[in-house]
């Protein structure tokens, strides 16, 4: 695959992200101009880069899409959720394709009879009145987007003149060209270029962004967009613009259809978005500072554009007031009487419609700031490195760390072997340098593996979305930390448990509507996904307010599958028994569908947490919600284990399952039925000798005292037997790999300072 086609796939995946991430927050809030902005410019710019390439199928699809958007960021199509399920549906299909593309360097065989299904479904399903046939609902839908972009663009005697011009020659076009920002420095004139366009009726320019002050002024940027109406053949113009395809689109207008400008305001009163943006930049020219002798062009300028503006829209007397205004700042020599008419007209447009409130919403409440301006963000530099590299590098890093680690060993045998005390000294001198180094070079490289939980977390939003509808429920999600940043490898397996628990929440945690309002609680239910750092752990919580988890009924349905027995169902407490929800196949649902029932979702989410050197917990409060909690390790390159001996044997305890270290007497060990116990601070905890779990051959003679490393696994403390005590230490863990990775009970090896290989013990596979 050639560099451009792998930059285009890495481009346009990010870009459909975002589109997706931007359709779902227009959904919750339609008159979010970001948002729609947002989207529509993901769209375009994957519209114009896949022209790039022979996928003639993805261009119409995405310029089908692209002709919508635009007609909802003009006000032409107002979004409803049946809008979004379908845009949504083609988006996953180009998604589909650029996964194509990006194995096969083309799209497969069918692509082109779906993208004529799917572009005419855009464009029948948008603003379809019942029993319209689809050919009448797709021309309509185009000439509601048209008719904005038409009257946004052009002067009502441009579109006349327009209109006498296409019944003549039969048919026009409207072509839009937007050159590149750089495109100066590669000698293109793209004013030169536009003008150039054959029988041109109408002609307009178009500001992409305000202009900056003209001390910041960048005159080798185009700042400029440019629209025509012209009756030239569509071939003649495409052969016009064939060196910048990508970038000029070339929308077919029929003659039949009569020309004329939408309506200049809309019948609440509303200004158009052109007016209101007129009226908007003279207000700011007013804020600047007036030099002596211009104050009177000043006002006159602002006052006669805003007039002019308003009569475009059909306010006469709004023009009238804002020149009367104009002759006040005159008169005063003072510019408020002119803005602050002008902000008055502002201020008095309505709000767009909401989308139908029965939609389930999902309101994602983040760090980033949703208001935040997308031309205002700071754009970070950043540097695209493959996955290997960073992992190689972390290879190497731990290497050194067990380089480093040796000379300590070094120092000790030069002293105490060869009786080199002044050169024991040096080592050790320089072993304090190598360390600081070797540690700031660790967390150097810890900080490249580190990623957002974001990544996973903009996964949910529409999950949520399309899971919840079709439950029939309504649901709210918020999500909180998606700044909150952990290893990558860490990152990488948190998605499959925490898809288990969001769908869990779902099905199981959140009622439905009508149940919910007979509680007493609101339609909506929340789903709240948080994440924060708790020291070297990561907390990520799925939060529901639903019915929460009935301790009886899961004792229940445990008995019933044989989970518990009859002396256990009476003694176990209500926290042991929410917990039993992650047995493998535990279920409370009464039928098996495609969402849960099969006992295993949960099940999954515990050994994949555990898998991962996590922990897992669950609160709940029947009625009032559930609270699902995992713990992470912040990295899961770096471990610390506690070393521990059998005879002569060394071996690797990882740090977070250990409680605590005791000796014991062999006098207070005591056998109960086939096991052995011991009584700590007044609680019996159950005796497991290591070596009888490793099947290695027992001490000859019992030792007077026992040395017991009390640690918890899967819920449950207990004392592990073994030899000695060794030391903590942070570990660069390898996993087993080949034949050996069948092996059970090990998590990996780790290499000492001596030279020595540690074995690092996984107590949730050798612990019965």
């Amino acid at each position: 695959m050639n560099d451009l086609l792998v930059q285009f796939v890495t481009e346009a995946r990010e870009l459909l992200q975002d589109a997706g991430e931007a359709l779902l927050s227009l959904e919750r809030t339609p008159d979010d101009e970001t948002a729609v902005n947002r989207l529509f410019r993901s769209v375009h710019t994957l519209k114009g880069s896949s022209g790039l390439f022979e996928a003639q199928p993805l261009t119409e699809v995405l310029h089908a899409a692209e002709d919508i958007f635009h007609a909802v960021r003009e006000h032409g199509i107002a979004l409803t959720p049946e809008m979004v399920d379908l845009t949504l549906k083609v988006l996953d299909q180009v998604g589909r394709w650029i996964g194509h593309l990006d194995q096969h360097a083309g799209l497969p065989d069918d692509a082109g009879s779906i993208a004529r299904t799917m572009v005419a479904e855009l464009r029948s399903h948008f603003g379809r009145r019942a029993g319209e046939p689809l050919a009448v609902a797709a021309a309509r839908a185009q000439a509601l987007s048209t008719a904005a972009t038409l009257s946004r663009w052009f002067q009502p005697e441009a579109l006349a003149a327009a209109a006498a011009a296409a019944a003549v020659d039969g048919a026009y076009h409207l072509v839009s060209y937007v050159p590149e920002e750089s495109c100066f420095f590669r000698g293109e004139d793209p004013l030169y270029l536009a003008t150039q366009i054959p029988r041109m009726q109408a002609f307009a320019t178009e500001v992409r962004a305000p202009w900056a002050a003209l001390s910041s002024l960048d005159p080798f940027a185009c700042n400029l967009n440019f629209h025509a109406l012209s009756t030239a053949d569509r071939d003649e113009l495409e052969m016009l613009f064939r060196y910048v395809p990508d970038q000029v689109t070339i929308t077919e207008l029929a003659a039949a259809e009569p020309v004329r400008p939408a309506a200049a305001a809309d019948a609440d009163g509303a200004l158009p978005a052109v007016v209101a943006a007129l009226l908007r930049e003279q207000i700011e020219m007013l804020a600047l500072e007036i030099q002596e002798g211009e104050f009177a062009g000043r006002i006159g300028s602002a006052a006669r554009v805003a007039a002019n503006a308003l009569r475009f829209a059909r306010r006469a007397d709004a023009a009238a007031t804002i020149e009367a205004s104009g002759a006040d700042s005159l008169a005063s020599q003072r510019s408020e009487p002119l803005s602050e008419a002008i902000a008055a007209l502002l201020a008095a447009k309505p709000r767009v419609a909401a989308v139908n409130d029965a939609t389930p919403r999902v309101a994602a409440e983040s760090d980033r700031g949703a208001g935040a301006d997308a031309a205002e963000r700071v754009v970070a530099r950043i540097l695209r490195v493959d996955q290997e590299k960073v992992d190689a590098l972390m290879n190497l890093v731990g290497e050194l760390v067990v380089a480093k680690n040796s000379l300590p060993f070094l120092a000790r045998r030069a002293e105490q072997q060869y009786g080199l005390r002044e050169l024991s000294r040096e080592i050790k001198d320089q072993y304090s340098v190598i360390d600081r180094i070797a540690q700031e070079l660790q967390g150097a490289v810890m900080s490249v593996r580190m990623m957002p939980v974001g990544q996973v977390f903009q996964r949910f939003p529409r999950l949520v979305r399309d899971l919840a509808r079709k439950l029939g429920k309504q649901v709210n999600l918020v999500i909180q930390g998606e700044d909150t940043e952990a290893d990558k490898n860490v990152i990488e397996n948190l998605f499959d448990p925490l898809l288990h628990m969001v769908r869990n929440s779902l099905d199981h945690g959140i009622e439905g509507p009508e149940e919910r309002m007979a509680s007493g609680k609101p339609a909506f239910g929340t789903v709240r996904l948080l994440a924060r750092h708790d020291a070297d752990q990561v907390v990520i919580e799925v939060v529901d307010d639903g019915r929460g988890i009935d301790p009886e009924a899961i004792k229940r349905k445990a008995y019933e599958r044989g989970l518990l027995d009859e002396a256990r169902l009476a003694s176990v407490s209500d926290a042991e028994a929410t917990m039993l929800v992650f047995s493998a196949g535990f279920s409370t649902a009464e039928t098996i569908t495609d969402v849960s029932g099969r006992g295993v979702g949960m099940d999954v989410v515990r050994s994949a947490v555990e898998q991962a050197g996590g922990r897992i917990a669950m609160t709940s409060s029947k009625g009032s919600g559930t609270t699902l909690r995992l713990s992470l390790p912040l990295s899961m390159a770096v471990s610390r284990v506690m070393t521990v001996t059998l005879d002569d044997r060394l071996f690797g305890i990882p740090m977070d399952l250990i409680l605590g270290t005791v000796k014991v007497p062999r006098r207070d060990i005591v056998r109960i039925k086939d096991g052995e116990a011991f009584v700590l601070r007044e609680r019996v905890v159950p005796l497991v000798h290591l070596a009888r779990l490793l099947e290695l051959p027992a001490p000859a003679t019992p030792a007077e005292e026992t040395a017991v490393l009390v640690v918890r696994v899967r819920g449950q403390t207990i004392g592990l037997g073994i030899s000695h005590f060794g030391e903590g230490m942070e570990i660069i863990l390898k996993p087993l790999e080949g034949m050996l990775a069948k092996i059970v009970g090990y998590a990996g090896t780790a290499l000492l300072g001596d030279g020595r290989v540690l074995l690092v013990l996984d107590l949730e596979e050798l612990v019965p």
